[in-house]
């Protein structure tokens, strides 16, 4: 075993020369994006789908030259008149919507970045869609295509597709497609459009390259020079399938480290832990399919020295967060001061269930931490002991606060009643 960490080690040394020589590279780039200066770069709203639909909608003469492609690209059969399409974006809360009432076809384009889908108890995200497109928009439903876009082409949840099972048909006919393929590929194409048209040339390949970006779909150079690495030697080889095959067990240990960690810190830090991750969340995350994992659940239960409890939670594709549930013993005072924290700080939030959560301010430099993902780099970096203390107590550091501002309130409270 020391002579496989030996090799490992000295292959990962010749690796970490490569990264240094295409950081140093990188850093010479133009890194400015038109596109990333004035959006966040995750707003699938007013970014990725306002973009999207800007091009599908433009015209050039009679023409439409990006739609058409765009078709052409997804393989898609809708038909259409030039004066009966209509292109929609957030009808019906749908991101984009090609449909005609002439032609009697329709094409649905759900856009995902990071967000899940926003499903309800008794109808799915898409079976809704797919509802509205075919009973008020009364498009035959063998004419109604349905996209789902994502940055890896992941598949919408079960329920999304099946929870009123009005539609059993739905979940084959949902087809996933890609930033970094479908998109990608349709913009590349469009280029010949646009080689005498400098802004729209531009301001595509701009696009181009935030897709690149986000996808980690860059320097295809150093993935060479990586893979010549690799292939130098049979120690070389021995050394990076030992690392794609550990990539796993590496997630679960990683996230299984940061959650158990932060229970016992904060019971260190004098919070009674009621609930704890179980290695059985962690191997649904890790090692399920991909129902189990959409439905998995990461939280920790703590009793305060105050009657209420906290909840620190992360669902798949939900930013980390804690607060207090409704619950009927809850005193009227706490109530009062959650409401009052909720009404003064924007940071804080209620719903029907919650009587008060947010976001933990991780989020503020780690905004994608994301421990279904270990490809993410802030969940990969939990890898490292002194980057997972300091995410630790970021979080601990937020609960104490939240509760200092409830004891301050419920103070205030008393001495003015």
């Amino acid at each position: 075993m020391n002579e496989k960490i030996n090799r490992l080690r000295n292959f990962l040394e010749k690796l970490d020369v490569i990264r240094k020589k295409y950081e140093d590279i990188e850093a010479q780039k133009d890194q400015f994006n038109v596109f990333s200066a004035i959006f966040d770069t995750s707003d699938e709203v007013y970014l990725h789908s306002q973009f999207i639909y800007s091009l599908l909608s433009f015209k050039t003469g009679n023409e439409y030259y990006y739609l058409n492609a765009f078709l052409k690209t997804l393989d898609s059969k809708f038909q259409f008149k030039q004066d009966s399409l209509e292109i929609h974006k957030e009808l019906h809360d749908i991101d984009i919507l090609l449909i005609d009432k002439t032609t009697k076809y329709a094409v649905i384009v759900e856009n995902k970045i990071y967000a899940s889908d926003s499903n309800h108890t008794d109808e799915g995200q898409l079976e809704k869609y797919y509802r509205i497109v075919i009973e008020d928009e009364k498009i035959p439903e063998n004419s109604v295509e349905v996209f789902y876009l994502s940055l890896d082409g992941h598949e919408p949840s079960p329920e999304s597709v099946s929870t009123s099972k009005k539609y059993p048909q739905l979940c084959e006919k949902v087809q996933c497609i890609s930033y970094p393929n479908e998109i990608r590929n349709w913009l590349q194409g469009c280029m010949r459009f646009v080689y005498n048209k400098p802004f729209q040339r531009e301001t595509i390949l701009q696009y181009i390259k935030l897709i690149d970006d986000m996808t980690n779909n860059v320097d295809i150079e150093e993935r060479i020079e990586i893979k010549k690495l690799i292939g130098e030697s049979k120690s070389n080889l021995e050394s990076a399938k030992l690392l794609i095959d550990n990539v796993n067990h590496l997630h679960w240990h990683t996230i299984a480290d940061f959650w158990n960690g932060l229970a016992d810190a904060l019971e260190k830090r004098g919070y009674e832990v009621t609930q704890r991750p179980t290695d059985e969340n962690f191997t649904e995350i890790v090692h399920g399919s991909n129902r189990k994992k959409n439905n998995a659940t990461l939280e920790i239960g703590i009793k305060t020295a105050h009657p209420f409890i906290i909840r620190i939670e992360e669902y798949n594709d939900e930013w980390f967060y804690f607060g207090v549930e409704k619950d009927k013993k809850t005193s009227k005072q706490y109530v009062k001061a959650f409401g009052t924290l909720v009404a003064n700080d924007n940071s804080f939030e209620s719903n029907e269930d919650w009587l008060i959560w947010r976001y933990s301010s991780i989020h503020d430099t780690d905004k994608e931490f994301n421990s279904w993902d270990i490809y993410n780099d802030a969940t990969f970096n939990l890898i490292d002991d002194n980057y997972r203390q300091h995410i630790t107590f970021t979080i601990i550091d937020d609960i104490d606060r939240f509760i200092k501002d409830v004891e301050r309130l419920v103070a205030k409270d008393s001495t003015q009643s």
